[in-house]
């Protein structure tokens, strides 16, 4: 699985040997290898491939200059994203994932569905609580109680847990980039 860290550890290698090349035939050899890590960490659809992948170099020419450059402030914008927001959302259509779907309807009788990859939640449940924390949530969940009562058992927990935690929780879900940008679609 590709983590945050590891992504930014990778583009920054590859930024470390960007920032040594001044041909365009070693300028190439690398946007091979760059293209393919993006397409790891983002796909081949996203739009910091596409960016990369129309950034030229031609032997004998003074492109190869321009080139590093606009490639340098690409992988290092992208090692600043991913550092301060962390990693996008992929949907692939091959591999199963738990989605959510959420239905609104109102007095115009119009409908929005948003899917969200349930990672981010968990992700996000993840960094704002503790083990314990999780493993008290996990054992309501897991319990016998109705679904009501799981619900108000959930709520009365995270309240235990301070206020900080649920805002912090709903503040970096709302912030999550490729939730953010879900909700502009849609409002």
């Amino acid at each position: 699985m590709i983590t945050a860290k590891n992504a930014i550890d990778t583009l920054q290698k590859r930024y470390n040997e960007l920032i040594n090349i001044h041909d365009a035939q070693r300028f190439n050899e690398w946007k091979i290898k760059t293209l393919q890590t993006l397409g790891h960490i983002y796909g081949a659809d996203h739009n910091s491939y596409s960016a990369l992948k129309n950034i030229n170099s031609f032997s004998y020419s003074d492109r190869t200059i321009n080139a590093i450059r606009e490639a340098t402030e690409l992988i290092k914008g992208l090692i600043e994203d991913l550092d301060n927001l962390g990693l996008p959302i992929i949907f692939n259509n091959n591999t199963p994932n738990v989605n959510l779907n959420i239905s609104q309807q109102n007095t115009q009788l119009q409908t929005t569905n948003i899917s969200i990859n349930l990672d981010i939640l968990i992700d996000i449940l993840k960094d704002e609580l503790k083990g314990s924390q999780i493993k008290e949530l996990k054992a309501i969940i897991e319990s016998n109680e109705s679904l009501e009562e799981k619900k108000k058992s959930f709520f009365d927990k995270i309240k235990s847990f301070g206020a900080d935690i649920a805002s912090n929780v709903l503040a970096n879900l709302l912030t999550n980039p490729n939730i953010y940008e879900q909700i502009l679609l849609h409002l």
